[in-house]
C-alpha cells in the first residue's frame, strides 16, 4: 500500500518542482526585461514584431473561422431552445458568459498554443541543441533578454489582439444566427449590449494578458531546457503544448473562482 502512495507522492513532488521552476523562469524573464538596455530593446522589439506577425497576423483567418462557427452554432441552438420557453432575452447573457468570457479566450489560447507555442518550443530547442544559447551565455549575454522576452511580449500582444477579433466576430456571427432564426438584429444587439458590462471587458483583457504570459513562458522554458540531442526537440515541443493548454485551463478556472 505504501508503494503506490510513495509513487504518488514522488509524482506530486516532481510536478510541484516543475511548477516552481516555471515560476522562477517566468520571474527571471521579467527581471531580464527590466534590465534591457536601449539597444537591447530595439533588438528585442524586432524579434517581437516577427513573432507577432506569425502568432497574430497569420492566425487571424483561423481565429475568425473558428470563432464564427462556434458563435453560429451556440446562438442558433440557444435561440431555438430558449424560444420554446419565451426567454430569448437570455441570449445576451449566454453570449457574454459562454463566449465572450469563457469560450472566446479559451479558443484563442488553444489556437496560439497549437500554432505558436509548439513553434517557439521547437525553435528554442533547436537553438539550444546547436549551441546558439550557450554561445550567448559565453559572451556574457543573458539569453532570456533576446530569446524569451521578445516571445513573451509577442504572445501577450498577439493573444490580446486575436481575442478582440474573436469576440467581435462572435458577436457579429451571433447577429447572423439570430436573424436566420427569426430574431431582429436590433433586438439582438440590444440584448447583448445590455448584458455586456465594463467588468466583462476588463475580465477578457485580464485573461488575454494571463494566457499570453503562459503561452510565452511555458514553451520558452521547455525549449531552453533541451541541451543534448536533436531527438529531444519534438519531445520538448509536445510537452510545451500540453503544459501550455493545461496551464490555460487552470488559469481560466482560477479566474472563475476568484471572480
Amino acid at each position: 500500500m505504501s508503494d503506490p502512495l510513495s509513487r504518488l507522492g514522488n509524482a506530486a513532488a516532481r510536478r510541484l518542482s516543475d511548477i516552481g521552476a516555471l515560476a522562477r523562469f517566468g520571474f527571471g524573464a521579467g527581471r531580464a526585461a527590466a534590465t534591457l538596455t536601449a539597444a537591447g530593446r530595439v533588438v528585442a522589439w524586432r524579434v517581437a514584431l516577427q513573432q507577432i506577425r506569425f502568432t497574430a497576423v497569420h492566425a487571424v483567418g483561423l481565429v475568425v473561422l473558428l470563432s464564427g462557427i462556434l458563435s453560429f452554432l451556440v446562438i442558433s441552438q440557444a435561440i431555438r431552445e430558449l424560444g420554446r420557453f419565451g426567454v430569448t432575452e437570455l441570449i445576451g447573457t449566454l453570449m457574454v458568459i459562454a463566449i465572450v468570457r469563457e469560450l472566446g479566450p479559451l479558443l484563442t489560447a488553444l489556437i496560439v498554443a497549437g500554432r505558436s507555442g509548439t513553434a517557439i518550443a521547437a525553435e528554442l530547442a533547436t537553438n539550444s541543441v546547436l549551441g546558439e544559447v550557450r554561445a550567448l551565455e559565453a559572451i556574457g549575454i543573458d539569453p532570456r533578454q533576446y530569446v524569451v522576452v521578445p516571445r513573451l511580449a509577442a504572445a501577450v500582444i498577439s493573444v490580446f489582439v486575436l481575442l478582440v477579433f474573436c469576440d467581435t466576430v462572435a458577436i457579429a456571427t451571433g447577429y447572423v444566427a439570430a436573424a436566420l432564426n427569426g430574431m431582429s438584429g436590433a433586438r439582438y444587439f440590444e440584448i447583448v449590449l445590455q448584458s455586456l458590462g465594463a467588468g466583462d471587458v476588463w475580465l477578457t483583457a485580464g485573461k488575454a494578458v494571463a494566457f499570453g504570459t503562459i503561452l510565452g513562458v511555458v514553451p520558452s522554458y521547455y525549449g531552453l531546457a533541451v541541451r543534448r540531442a536533436p531527438t529531444e526537440i519534438p519531445i520538448a515541443a509536445s510537452r510545451a503544448t500540453v503544459a501550455s493548454i493545461v496551464g490555460v485551463f487552470v488559469c481560466s478556472a482560477l479566474f472563475v473562482v476568484l471572480r
